[in-house]
């Protein structure tokens, strides 16, 4: 029995992009993305909530629930708490290395680098190692810096709404997660498995952190999607739209940042795929994807590469230069390899926030750095019982859902070859194997707490929901697709629940030791 079309949610499911940059700008209008009163903040998200929750009820009375329509309020959620959180949270809250905004004195952190381009509207034409943060390519400070000047046209002269960058960071994050669906979705998910997947993507609590940060790493995510999505495309359908815009989204999610490259393993081996598969079908069938990959190289390469180029030309940098961190209490220098792969220290029974140096205690080994700044990034919510014990249920179903992906990537390579998205999720074992290798040997290259967070690994969220969604076709009788709901649906809940009452903590006095 088919079910009746919702417009409401029919039109959200097929416009999402629009939509979402439309209720992000009202919001941006309404609210300047700050609100004084937390509880004010509080109740927009509960009322959010309920209406999503009643029109949920309305669609199922009306016999109008269908998949899209789930899915649709499923992210519907998502927007709601990271709208929320993103009101609740100061500019200089749960901060990556912003620094302060100053019209008098310029940093050498992402504030500076902003408003150095939005003053100049010019990259810095001096040697980056000396500049911090600048090393970083320049596509996210000008686009931020543009937008500052356009709001602020629409301000009293001389004065700056800052603050107004989140939103920005707010639209890119439900942009990356919708893309992040769409990757999933046509990698090969079953339909009937699609509501789990969003579950899991729609409230993943890295993005609602970086939901209100002021850096570059959620345009990167936004791009690195966007480029995986259209190499998917291509590769399933060709044709020159698919191939340029993967091209320009790698591309300039390289002038974002730079290790976006790393998506050359999965949709390179993609690519090579494509194209043998093409030149066995015929020279003109050939010849045309081998004249659409030069291009992507002709259009992605100079744009992603163009300012680590000019400042190895200019000033000597190498290409892969990145600013050493210097802060001694998260130095790991002290633990080996073996420690930081294999190490266990009493997680995840009695510790599960992040430890950062300087308390006296390191989280040196890489994975289950990543496990808790994943969930928590840098937050340590220790002192106060509600937020621990939300933290603690969060984290354990979390743990269940990495223990089920990694049954689901077991079983996908072994039964590879009994479904039709053979090379398609061959991709997924590439993209887990080179982030994996990737991130291990850039956190032994660069030994401090702060490079082992998620934020840099974000595209394992792709083959992790992946290759859960995979485990969910373990037994036909149905009970590992019930527990793989049963838990991804417990996930959002506990993960929209630790955000909304994240306002609630307030943290204790911090004795600041040397690391033990």
């Amino acid at each position: 029995m088919s079910l009746k079309q919702d417009k409401v949610t029919n039109a959200l499911y097929s416009h999402p992009f629009i939509i979402t940059a439309l209720l992000t700008f009202v919001a941006l209008i309404s609210t300047g993305m700050q609100l004084s009163s937390n509880y004010v903040c509080c109740a927009i998200m509960v009322l959010g909530y309920l209406l999503v929750a009643g029109y949920g009820i309305y669609l199922r009375q009306s016999k109008k629930l269908s998949d899209e329509a789930l899915i649709t309020l499923i992210f519907s959620l998502g927007f709601v708490m990271r709208l929320g959180y993103t009101l609740y949270t100061g500019l200089y809250v749960r901060q990556c290395d912003l620094g302060e905004f100053s019209d008098t004195k310029i940093n050498f952190w992402h504030s500076g680098y902003i408003l150095y381009v939005k003053n100049r509207l010019r990259v810095p034409n001096m040697d980056i190692r000396k500049l911090g943060e600048f090393y970083h390519p320049p596509f996210h400070y000008f686009v931020s810096a543009v937008f500052l000047r356009i709001t602020e046209l629409f301000l009293p002269k001389g004065t700056h709404h800052y603050e107004a960058l989140q939103a920005l960071s707010m639209l890119w994050t439900q942009w990356a997660l919708i893309m992040a669906y769409k990757v999933v979705k046509t990698a090969g998910v079953k339909k009937k498995s699609l509501p789990a997947a969003a579950m899991v993507i729609s409230a993943f609590p890295a993005f609602t952190l970086m939901s209100a940060s002021v850096n570059n790493d959620i345009l990167s995510i936004l791009l690195y999607f966007t480029g995986f999505y259209f190499g998917l495309r291509w590769f399933k359908e060709g044709g020159w739209k698919n191939i340029i815009f993967s091209a320009l989204a790698i591309g300039f999610g390289m002038m974002t940042k730079l290790s976006v490259g790393m998506i050359a393993f999965p949709v390179g081996f993609l690519f090579i795929v494509k194209l043998i598969k093409d030149l066995k079908n015929g020279k003109k069938e050939g010849g045309r994807s081998f004249l659409q990959l030069i291009t992507f190289g002709i259009i992605s390469a100079p744009l992603g590469l163009w300012y680590q180029v000019r400042n190895y030309i200019k000033f000597g940098v190498p290409i892969t230069y990145v600013l050493r961190a210097d802060n001694p209490y998260q130095d790991l220098t002290k633990y080996t390899p073996i420690q930081r792969i294999f190490g266990f220290y009493g997680f995840p029974i009695e510790d599960f926030f992040m430890n950062l140096g300087s308390d006296g205690e390191q989280d040196y080994n890489i994975f289950i750095a990543q496990v808790k700044t994943a969930l928590f990034g840098g937050e340590n919510c220790r002192d106060d019982l509600t937020m621990s014990m939300a933290g603690y249920a969060l984290l354990l179903v979390f743990l269940a859902l990495i223990a089920l992906s990694v049954v689901g990537l077991i079983y996908t390579v072994i039964t590879v070859k009994k479904r039709k998205c053979l090379w398609e999720e061959l991709c997924m074992v590439v993209l887990a194997v080179s982030q994996t290798v990737s991130v291990i040997s850039f956190s032994l290259q660069y030994p401090h707490i702060c490079s082992q967070d998620f934020r840099y690994s974000t595209p394992f969220i792709l083959c992790g929901v992946f290759f859960l969604m995979r485990a969910g076709e373990i037994k036909k009788d149905g009970m590992a697709a019930k527990t793989v709901k049963v838990l991804s649906g417990a996930f959002l809940v506990l993960a929209i629940l630790f955000y909304t009452i994240l306002w609630t903590y307030v943290k204790g006095a911090v004795t600041v030791v040397a690391p033990v």
